[in-house]
């Protein structure tokens, strides 16, 4: 149907011209010719009104040029579509079609459309649920990435060829699909949450070809943009089979904490094979005192740059030095904070303390000291009676 469109619609164009434009050059030559008889006429009526003396010379002279005038640019038109016949006769009309054909075709064939058709075609069976042989499917991804390639910039279509390839466990070209949809996401205005799952996807595919460590920092780096439950927990998952189980039992807790509602008993299980591992190595697991920190941040965090970062920490109530304290970039609206002994700013954490102040801070420059200009939390209490404790603080701007 296209390539039939391809070929009618340059025809409808030259039929169009033939039948609208050809007619209408014909009258505007005639007219042409009849403005020049009429001025013709005039200039002899001119002479014979000068010659009977009803005009003086000097009006004579003044009309008669007028006249001249509009005859000089009449003639001028007249023989600018003469010259227009010649330079494009009508045998020129099935060549010119030729070569809009020629066009077509090749616009069709070389920049995409084609590709485009086919690839369409080849998805439409695979959606249908037709048979479809391996060579055809391989075939069908190799064409929509090649048409792809010409559109480094369609997010979209790279990230769905992603999510086919890593479906069919293609994982080294899904890692290229996503790297190349990761690229591009961060050439324009996005959200942050949209970040941190492309960069899970490629843990997750890292993790599938064995490369723990690659797949570690992924999801890490994921983690700095957004708290996802998948990244939280093949983070803890990869943390454990690289025998950092400190670090699984501190991500595992994290899931546990982001969803108090569900059933943690898989989790608290991850998390007691942490213990025992590090028993194992003689290492007594003792994560103290932890308070969890939920964190509130006004919409305009979308606008803060890069230099942007979070402080939260936790300080006896009434003084101003901290205990405990993270550095965090700023990664969302709500962001949940676990404080615990591991924080210390001076090896004695919590200790001796019933109750602490907890608050945070979002410096625009990421210094430290509280400069003109950070965003300020309120002040909560948190009891330290228990082993956890959870507080929220919400931020405001000046």
């Amino acid at each position: 149907m296209l390539v039939l469109s391809l070929w009618a619609i340059p025809a409808l164009i030259f039929v169009i011209y033939v039948v609208r434009l050809r007619p209408a050059k014909t009258a505007a030559e005639d007219s042409v010719t009849r403005s020049i008889s009429i001025h013709r006429e005039r200039l002899a009526d001119l002479e014979a009104q000068l010659a009977a003396g009803s005009l003086t010379e000097a009006e004579y002279k003044s009309f008669r040029l007028e006249e001249e005038k509009a005859l000089l640019a009449d003639t001028g038109h007249q023989q600018a579509m003469t010259r227009g016949d010649s330079r494009l006769p009508w045998f020129w009309a099935p060549l010119l079609m030729v070569f809009v054909f020629a066009l077509a075709s090749f616009t069709y064939s070389k920049i995409g459309a084609e590709k485009a058709v086919n690839v369409q075609q080849q998805f439409q069976q695979i959606s249908a649920g037709e048979e479809i042989q391996p060579e055809a499917l391989d075939q069908a991804l190799n064409d929509y990435q090649t048409l792809l390639e010409s559109q480094p910039e369609n997010i979209e279509g790279w990230f769905q060829l992603a999510r086919m390839q890593m479906d069919l466990q293609q994982y080294e070209a899904a890692y290229n699909s996503f790297a190349q949809v990761l690229s591009e996401l961060r050439k324009v205005d996005h959200n942050a949450d949209d970040e941190a799952t492309i960069l899970a996807y490629m843990g997750q595919i890292e993790f599938s070809l064995g490369k723990l460590e690659q797949s570690l920092a992924l999801f890490e780096e994921s983690l700095q943009f957004g708290k996802s439950n998948t990244a939280l927990g093949l983070a803890g998952r990869v943390a454990y089979e690289l025998a950092q189980y400190e670090k699984s039992i501190d991500y595992w807790t994290q899931l546990k904490n982001a969803n108090p509602n569900s059933d943690t008993q898989i989790i608290d299980g991850f998390i007691e094979q942490s213990i025992s591992a590090l028993k194992e190595q003689g290492i007594v697991y003792d994560p103290g005192t932890q308070v969890t920190v939920q964190i509130s941040l006004p919409a305009a965090w979308q606008g803060l740059t890069s230099d942007a970062i979070l402080f939260v920490y936790a300080r006896p109530v009434g003084q101003r030095m901290p205990l405990v304290a993270k550095r965090l970039p700023v990664t969302g609206q709500q962001m949940t904070v676990v404080l615990s002994e591991r924080d210390s700013m001076s090896g004695a954490g919590f200790e001796g303390l019933d109750e602490v102040e907890v608050t945070a801070r979002v410096s625009l420059t990421g210094v430290a000291n509280q400069q003109p200009g950070d965003w300020l939390g309120d002040v909560a209490i948190a009891a330290l009676s228990e082993s956890e404790s959870s507080v929220s603080v919400s931020i405001a701007q000046p």
